[in-house]
């Protein structure tokens, strides 16, 4: 059940952050203490589904997309994966590798 509530609450995080609010104005939106949505976000504590709601709402979300985090996986995996993906490629797969990546940072 941990992991699932870690999970949640990097999901939180992410819609949070990509609607570029802090913790406290998050809490502030949704009738949180700043603490008690720290714990979430953490891990560390779960909500109600009345809450479930409010939190959906402030983040201009349908409730099921909070639990959409099946994507979710740690930057030190991520780079892993990528690391043995470029490892294991052929010569012109590193070449579009290269290029996707010269694409997406400029």
């Amino acid at each position: 059940m941990s992991d699932i509530k870690k999970l949640f609450g990097m999901r939180i995080k992410e819609l949070r952050e990509q609607k570029g609010l802090n913790q406290e104005q998050l809490a502030e939106l949704i009738d949180f203490e700043s603490r008690h949505l720290s714990r979430i976000e953490t891990g560390k504590s779960f909500t109600t589904i009345e809450n479930l709601g409010k939190i959906a709402s402030a983040l201009n979300v349908d409730i099921d997309s909070l639990f959409m985090f099946k994507h979710e996986k740690e930057s030190s995996v991520l780079k892993k994966e990528i690391f043995d993906m470029v490892n294991n490629a052929d010569k012109d797969r590193i070449r579009l590798i290269y290029k996707l990546l010269i694409a997406i940072s400029n």
